[in-house]
């Protein structure tokens, strides 16, 4: 007999076969202490999992996840989180074992290229005490060729001669930031969680770079005040596809318009060096530490073993 098939909404949870988990904390009391921008499948399958697994321990409900699309195909994003009230779900196959879990630690998302100011505000409100990112390699305007920022590129142009109408992620960060250094706030904490090894130096250097050029004073209060702690991350994540949705519909009985499903294994280690506290992530199975480069190191001999033999 088939699984009568519920659109995901918060409303329908109950109503989900019993060995699917769902959130069992009061959704309306998470707050949105971190902003992340670029909530792609690997975000979804990663960060926001292990948020999820803390507010499921009843803590740390005022790090809940909001989360900002830069780019155009972003209002595709939007437009599924906001119908399924920032609900997904997320499907671990391992060994054929098929585990469903429902992950509700999203509970907000803003589509910058319609609501800019919006998108400034929330980064510059005292609220926000973590932004983290996945924006790919290319996001952090690295010249591969000389190693430094590139600032020639039409992203950067466009941001630096228009300020208040950025369109480029260190374009909303600095203005944000300076919004906030005009106040008298302290900068929010910025955390790479991008697959680039020694991630939060590089977009340190990168940001520092577009500060100078924008404005002196930023980078040098940036500079006495920030942190941009490393992290490693891993999580083999397929791209959603069709035939992934069917699954989770047939198997499931849920209706979810951008499901993930990635491997089982998954590992972060996180340089611990943040501003205003942040959540326990280690109570989720994270590593914290002083120095991640130990573990780069590791992953790195690691694959290159692999791919010897």
């Amino acid at each position: 007999m088939a699984l009568k098939v519920f659109p995901l909404r918060q409303a329908n949870l109950h109503s989900l076969p019993p060995e699917v988990g769902v959130p069992t904390y009061n959704r309306k009391e998470v707050g949105q202490s971190i902003c992340h921008v670029g909530v792609g499948g690997f975000h979804r399958a990663h960060q926001a999992v292990y948020a999820d697994d803390l507010l499921q321990k009843g803590k740390n409900l005022e790090w809940g996840l909001c989360g900002i699309g830069l780019l155009p195909h972003d209002s595709r994003i939007r437009d599924v989180l906001q119908d399924q009230d920032y609900l997904y779900t997320v499907v671990e196959r391992e060994l054929g074992h098929d585990q469903a879990r429902i992950i509700g630690s999203i509970v907000n998302f803003l589509y910058a290229p319609e609501n800019r100011e919006t998108v400034l505000q929330k980064l510059a409100s005292p609220e926000t005490k973590i932004v983290s990112m996945t924006i790919t390699e290319g996001g952090y305007y690295l010249n591969q060729a000389t190693g430094e920022f590139d600032d020639q590129h039409p992203d950067i142009k466009h941001d630096l001669e228009h300020p208040e109408e950025p369109n480029c992620s260190f374009g909303y960060l600095i203005e944000a930031l300076n919004r906030r250094r005009q106040r008298g706030q302290p900068p929010f904490t910025i955390m790479s969680c991008d697959n680039v090894q020694s991630n939060g130096h590089v977009s340190q250097k990168m940001l520092m770079a577009f500060a100078e050029l924008r404005d002196p004073t930023i980078r040098n209060w940036l500079e006495r005040n920030g942190a941009f702690p490393n992290s490693m991350v891993d999580r083999i994540t397929p791209a959603t596809t069709d035939a992934h949705r069917e699954f989770v519909r047939e198997k499931f009985g849920i209706d979810d318009a951008w499901p993930v499903v990635p491997e089982g294994f998954r590992q972060w280690v996180i340089e611990d060096h943040f501003l205003h506290g942040r959540p326990a992530w280690e109570e989720a199975g994270a590593e914290m530490t002083s120095d991640v480069l130990p573990y780069e190191k590791m992953k790195m001999r690691l694959l290159n073993a692999s791919h010897q033999t």
